[in-house]
């Protein structure tokens, strides 16, 4: 017997084609999204850079999360009916989200950018990766293979090179403030993410997201309420919180878990490697920032390093 097609299979393999074209082309669209999202995060550096010469680190970051929240909460409310409907224990993780990954986050990432350039912020926070995969081994007892060692000791010296600014002889003389709240994110985003692994067994990730935007914004207004106000506001501050609320929180959000539905957590945090070359070049065009050859040997190995920690062939 011939184990050519008969013409019924060849038919169904016509039908086949144009949804096999279609998914291809979803899938694309799905990819160029996720670059999308690396180039809406990137653009959250250079806005809070702007943001930041304005507003005190506690003002900026409730306002960019009571703009955030102004459109996630009616998404939350339409996609989820029982959306207030939680146990103490929801309640608390959902608290602990908002102090963690939007309260402490922001206060560190607000004021390290008030203090350094934003290419060199982003190669600071590109850790986070690597400071949650050391959470996880120590929380959950998770092993780390000996290539993700390596990848993550290259990201750490990357890192320690630019803070060095080139002389990791000196390092210790050459740290300063910015630097010191710019290394807070990885840890508070590594805490962020435990619990929101937590958060996630019984919240879809929109109702996790939002509440955790709400309750966040409102431990910053506790604060906030302290802060010195500015006199008057420059139009570039105003646009720079609503760029961070709508594109780089609620826009980014929806299109980043796009992503994670249609192919995965781990290929999805691959693009987020994309993050510090975004900055890289947004910060040189936008903000004239003038970048040292020291930070481009960093964003080397720091590029290197992550790519190596999110592998997942190893």
């Amino acid at each position: 017997m011939s184990d050519r097609p008969g013409a019924g299979d060849f038919r169904l393999q016509l039908r086949g084609a144009p949804y096999l074209a279609l998914a291809q082309n979803c899938l694309l669209l799905i990819y160029l999204k996720l670059v999308g999202v690396a180039l809406f995060w990137a653009g959250g550096f250079i806005a809070t850079r702007i943001a930041a010469q304005t507003f005190g680190p506690f003002t900026g970051a409730f306002l960019r999360y009571l703009i955030a929240g102004s459109f996630l909460l009616p998404l939350a409310w339409r996609a989820t009916p029982g959306l207030w409907r939680m146990d103490r224990q929801q309640w608390l993780r959902l608290c602990l989200l908002g102090f963690s990954g939007v309260f402490a986050y922001n206060y560190f990432f607000f004021n390290g950018l008030k203090r350094m350039p934003a290419s060199h912020g982003a190669l600071v926070v590109a850790l986070n990766p690597a400071i949650v995969m050391l959470f996880s081994a120590w929380r959950y007892g998770e092993r780390i293979q000996r290539m993700r060692w390596i990848g993550m000791l290259l990201a750490l010296s990357g890192v320690a090179f630019v803070i060095a600014r080139g002389n990791l002889a000196q390092i210790l003389e050459s740290v300063e403030w910015g630097d010191a709240f710019m290394l807070g994110c990885p840890f508070t985003w590594a805490v962020y993410t435990l619990v929101g692994k937590q958060a996630l067994g019984t919240s879809t990730p929109l109702v996790a997201t939002t509440w955790a935007s709400l309750t966040g914004m409102l431990f910053l207004l506790l604060f906030a309420v302290f802060e010195e106000q500015p006199a008057s506001v420059p139009l570039e501050a105003w646009i720079s919180l609503a760029y961070l609320g709508v594109i780089g929180t609620v826009l980014a959000f929806i299109w980043f878990y796009e992503g994670i539905q249609r192919i995965g957590a781990s290929r999805t945090a691959i693009f987020n490697n994309l993050i510090p070359v975004f900055t890289l070049v947004l910060s040189v065009i936008i903000l004239d920032e003038q970048v040292p050859a020291y930070t481009y040997a960093g964003a080397a190995l720091v590029l290197t390093g992550i790519t190596m920690v999110n592998w997942k062939g190893w």
